[in-house]
């Protein structure tokens, strides 16, 4: 499917329909996932997946229209029904995209050649299972390979040429007794020998008992906690990020303050939608605002909010490109309205090897995943979860697994970065952030 082809045509219904602006959002791809659940593989391919939204103006009033089907008479009638019952525009006009925005790499051909060969992948998941239970200490395996191309588009009815890439991305997984996992993700295709050891190497970790809250004698006590990347970020997103959104501000909910210190000292944090093969890397965000990279908080200080077209023209500013259709629940991307939403995620990294900050904790935990970690309380932070994947710290090394449904971990986000001890000078990339470990302290309730 031709996109740019597309934003013509709807370009022309515009004009048909006496629109005043309008901004339009397409992507076409097609993915392949392969599930792995011990010895079986589940092979799904999907082509050619079409989905778009477009939000007009006419009137000083905004609509908005998601759909599934290419076709000008139903953009004709979803633009209809939108204006007919469509809230006051926030502001006049769409934005214009510049016509020479650099764009930077997100595209791997080495993944489409993958793509294009569905038994290599097949193949590869059979490897990684093989020598999972290879190891001989496999109970459960559970996985997943994810191979992804897409074509994005972001125009404008008064952009001279819409914002246009192509972009891959791979991801895999694998999950070995319900006790632990790791991954690999992004936009470049990573190093298959690694993805084939997955499995083998979360079983040949794994310690082979686990203890209790009451056996280590730190139940309802506040430890030393460090927190592997992938929940930092989980964090983060679900809490953290609400406190630096504009949005949040204006409704008088975000607990942050401009040029005060919420986070530890230690800490210099922003987001980057420029980071080559980056989750977010787009030349522009969802609003044609161009990408960029936002440095939020320096040193624990809070340097800026985050805002979207809507926030900033109630601030009479300029959107610092973090306008996104994210979704929320059952949404799908394309159902999405716009939202203040963060890029990728980055955290400067200390100087302290991780095995040094373990080696220091007599009693912690490694946190890794709590379960249920949607439903901790955006507006305060505060949250109380089942440890699902960690690590006990026991005399400055990782030892004992935790006992399943025996721990929990309680405290407050907010308060967890301002409590930030240690920076670790390893990072992760998570396909989404760049993240360095964090030791912090937390109450195992």
């Amino acid at each position: 499917m031709n996109l740019e082809q597309l934003d013509n045509i709807v370009k022309r219904v515009a004009r048909r329909t006496g629109l005043d602006d309008y901004e339009l959002f397409l992507t076409f791809g097609t993915s392949l996932n392969c599930r792995i659940e011990n010895w079986e593989i589940t092979v799904q391919l999907k082509k050619d997946i079409f989905s778009g939204s477009l939000r007009v103006i006419k009137n000083r009033r905004m609509g908005f229209v998601p759909f599934t089907e290419p076709s000008p008479g139903v953009l004709e009638l979803g633009i209809k029904i939108a204006l007919n019952m469509a809230p006051a525009a926030p502001f006049d006009s769409f934005a214009v995209i510049p016509d020479r925005l650099k764009t930077p790499p997100a595209f791997d051909p080495e993944i489409v050649r993958l793509l294009d060969n569905p038994s290599r992948i097949k193949t590869l998941a059979q490897e990684l299972i093989k020598r999972a239970f290879d190891t001989g200490k496999i109970t459960t395996l559970e996985g997943m390979i994810q191979v992804n191309r897409e074509i994005k588009l972001i125009s404008t009815f008064n952009s001279p040429v819409p914002a246009i890439a192509e972009r891959t991305a791979f991801s895999a997984f694998a999950e070995v007794n319900t006790q632990d996992f790791d991954f690999v993700a992004g936009r470049k295709l990573p190093d298959l020998e690694k993805v084939a050891a997955l499995g083998a190497s979360v079983a040949r970790a794994l310690p082979g008992t686990e203890t209790t809250p009451e056996a280590e004698g730190i139940k309802g006590k506040i430890v030393p906690v460090v927190l592997h990347p992938s929940f930092t970020e989980e964090m983060i997103r679900q809490l953290v990020a609400e406190h630096v959104y504009a949005s949040t501000v204006q409704d008088g909910m975000s607990q942050y303050h401009l040029n005060e210190l919420v986070m530890s000292p230690l800490i210099t944090a922003g987001d980057d939608a420029t980071i080559p093969f980056g989750e977010s890397t787009f030349p522009v965000d969802d609003e044609g605002t161009p990408a960029r990279k936002n440095l939020v908080v320096e040193n624990g200080v809070l340097k800026m909010f985050l805002y979207d077209r809507t926030t900033a023209s109630r601030e009479n500013v300029q959107s610092t490109g973090n306008g996104r259709r994210r979704p929320v629940l059952i949404e799908e991307e394309h159902e999405a309205p716009v939202r203040c939403t963060i890029n990728d995620i980055f955290i400067i990294p200390g100087t302290t090897p991780l095995t040094e900050i373990i080696k220091k904790i007599d009693y912690g935990v490694l946190i890794k995943v709590l379960l249920g970690f949607h439903t901790a309380n955006r507006t305060t932070g505060d949250f109380a979860n089942t440890l699902y994947f960690g690590r006990i710290i026991r005399n400055g090394e990782l030892a004992e697994l935790p006992q399943a449904g025996r721990w929990a971990i309680k405290g407050n986000a907010l308060n967890a970065l301002r409590n930030v001890k240690t920076i670790s000078r390893e990072t992760l990339s998570t396909g989404s952030s760049i993240l360095p470990w964090l030791q912090t302290e937390l109450t195992v309730a």
